[in-house]
């Protein structure tokens, strides 16, 4: 399973940029970015978990205030007991590599369970790497596998493409080289390796140049500055979340640590967030055999 362990270091790598959406936070110490850390700080006292997440992000990368692993834990987990799911991915991955405190794998892969129940694809795709190594979990080659083609058909690109490079190897069988450039192809527009795969296989994509390279048009998007304005202004009419939606029941208010608080805004919601409140009342370990959805 050495693919599998290569692609768990690339992956965890890649993501614990820890980037807020698209937008590269990186470590700054001028006035103006102390000034956005106090900005959010403000608001991550009233536990909005927009805003306790930001923080968390800027302890991570040393945004505006000193670096501080531990301090950015505890900002994520006060987030991710809200109910945010990014800071429920970003909380897991910080569990399960100890970073900012112990390694804490059972509750590290329930947060990851977690953020992909609140379809954050990219836990869907790092709990299938994990099922497939076996480091973290039991290992379950099926279930690993179904939890990359969730991602997949929600056109998570990396997944798509370690299931191309996963279909070639004998890790589901024996190789099947057709199903292995079917998802090569799924992401070739949108994932370079993916189409350097197909490149080496031999096969050439419409829509792309002589050499076989894809041609992209660069999108400039808003600047970081415009984005932290625009979360601000939202967070100035968010109300803070008061007393925990499930204060009422025995262990389970949101600062409890397994119990997943979201704002209730409508009888969906609150059937689901009922529903997950009663799994982890009765036995929060069944949230560690959760299969994926909608598979």
């Amino acid at each position: 399973m050495k693919i599998i362990k290569i692609f768990l270091t690339l992956a965890f790598l890649f993501f614990t940029s820890l980037s807020t959406h698209a937008y590269q936070i990186t470590q700054c110490s001028t006035e103006d970015c102390v000034d956005r850390f106090k900005d959010f700080k403000k608001y991550a006292r009233k536990d909005i978990p927009q805003a306790t997440e930001v923080l968390g992000t800027f302890y991570y990368k040393g945004y505006g205030v000193e670096q501080s692993f531990k301090k950015a834990r505890k900002y994520y987990l006060n987030s991710a007991k809200y109910g945010n799911p990014n800071a429920q991915f970003k909380l897991a991955l910080m569990m399960l590599e100890g970073k900012g405190g112990d390694k804490e794998i059972s509750q590290g892969i329930n947060w990851m369970e977690w953020a992909a129940r609140n379809d954050i694809l990219a836990a869907h795709y790092f709990l299938g790497l994990y099922y497939l190594e076996g480091e973290y979990v039991d290992k379950d080659v099926e279930l690993g596998k179904q939890f990359l083609k969730y991602a997949a058909t929600k056109e998570y690109r990396k997944a798509q493409y370690i299931l191309g490079k996963l279909y070639e190897s004998d890790v589901f069988g024996k190789p099947n080289k057709d199903i292995a450039v079917e998802y090569y192809k799924m992401s070739a527009y949108f994932y370079e390796p993916s189409n350097d795969r197909l490149l080496e296989l031999g096969i050439k994509l419409p829509q792309t140049n002589k050499d076989g390279n894809i041609e992209r048009i660069e999108v400039e998007s808003e600047s970081l500055d415009d984005y932290f304005d625009t979360l601000l202004s939202a967070l100035r009419y968010m109300p803070a979340p008061g007393k925990p939606t499930g204060s009422n029941l025995v262990g389970m208010g949101c600062r409890s640590q397994d119990s997943n608080c979201g704002f209730i805004v409508d009888p969906a919601e609150i059937e689901r967030f009922m529903r997950d409140m009663q799994v982890q009342f009765v036995d929060p370990i069944l949230t560690r055999h959760m299969r994926p959805l909608d598979l």
